[in-house]
């Protein structure tokens, strides 16, 4: 009986879609323009809020950032961005998650352009520059550091941290294997990599070096290919 009624909910419920999607065929046309300008003006509203939180973000820190304080960058009203999210950390997460789908996004560039499989370590270097030595890792690290202490949180941010990893060691590590290299090598060169690009980045928050920086990566990116050459220069 149990089965019989779940699958009947089931067909019922796919017939009210069938239903709404046949009322949306058939809406006025004027209806149809009406529900998209929401959809744009929403889409709109919500960009202005995550772009305005980051601003304040990097201005004032997360604990001087106010919702008051975002909603007025934005040009919006509290209200407006009260309903589109509950509290400052929800504001907060969602404006971090916006920061490292870019990051994303740039790094997916960096990979396709055509030197990155002549030259893999360099490319993943650029890309993790791209991220730790620009703005996106200032805002980062005002979270990271309130979470430290705020396991809600926490809790909320670090999905978002593991998705961005997760994602571009995929995108290089797929680099490296079209370079010819084994995966355990290349998580082993990105892993290292990585960390000493990052440290670097923490350097920088209170002392700006960045022709020394270049010149050890460089240098690095010397080391790795003399420990691990290019497939097509052995």
């Amino acid at each position: 009986m149990t089965t019989t009624s779940t699958a009947l909910s089931r067909l019922s419920e796919a017939q009210r879609d069938r239903d709404d999607n046949h009322k949306t065929a058939i809406a006025p046309a004027a209806e149809r323009v009406s529900r998209r300008s929401q959809e744009s003006r929403t889409r709109e509203s919500k960009q202005r809020l995550l772009e305005a939180t980051i601003d304040v973000l990097l201005r004032k820190g997360y604990n001087g950032l106010t919702t008051k304080e975002v909603a007025r960058t934005a040009g919006l009203s509290n209200g407006a961005l009260m309903h589109h999210y509950s509290n400052k950390a929800e504001l907060v997460v969602a404006a971090t998650a916006a920061v490292y789908d870019e990051c994303i996004a740039r790094g997916q560039r960096i990979a396709r352009e055509p030197e990155a499989v002549n030259d893999p370590v360099r490319g993943f270097i650029r890309d993790s520059q791209s991220v730790y030595f620009e703005w996106p890792f200032l805002a980062a690290i005002e979270v990271i550091m309130v979470a430290r202490t705020d396991p809600e949180l926490m809790d909320r941010i670090k999905p978002v941290m593991a998705h961005y990893r997760e994602t571009i060691n995929a995108i290089w590590l797929e680099v490296f294997k079209q370079a010819g290299y084994s995966m355990d090598t290349a998580v082993l060169v990105l892993n290292l990599s990585l960390n000493i690009t990052r440290g670097m980045a923490l350097n920088r928050l209170w002392q700006q070096d960045d022709a020394h920086y270049q010149t050890f990566l460089n240098q690095w990116v010397e080391i790795v290919y003399q420990q691990f050459p290019r497939p097509s220069q052995k």
